[in-house]
């Protein structure tokens, strides 16, 4: 972890990730939104067009980083690796 990275989003069950158009022209890019209890956060491409294979890999590596921490929690709701916590941060 980093030390004052910025932000904490604690997930809640009220939460949501959308893909949302944002217009048809090349300026209006589509965005990935997150957005619930804890105010909303939008991921959007670079407007340079030329940027947005790389932004492509950084968005699978998202993917594939949240896919490892789905497993790593459901792996530890599973065993009650977790239960000695009392949940509090």
């Amino acid at each position: 972890m980093r030390e004052g990275f910025g932000p904490t989003w604690v997930i809640s069950p009220w939460d949501e990730v959308t893909v949302e158009e944002t217009g048809s022209g090349p300026g209006s890019p589509p965005a990935l939104v997150l957005s619930g209890t804890a105010g909303s956060l939008t991921i959007r491409p670079p407007e340079h067009r030329g940027d947005w294979l790389s932004r492509a890999v950084f968005l699978r590596r998202l993917r594939d980083c949240a896919d490892e921490l789905a497993a790593l929690l459901e792996s530890r709701a599973r065993t009650g690796a977790c239960d000695d916590d009392s949940g509090q941060e």
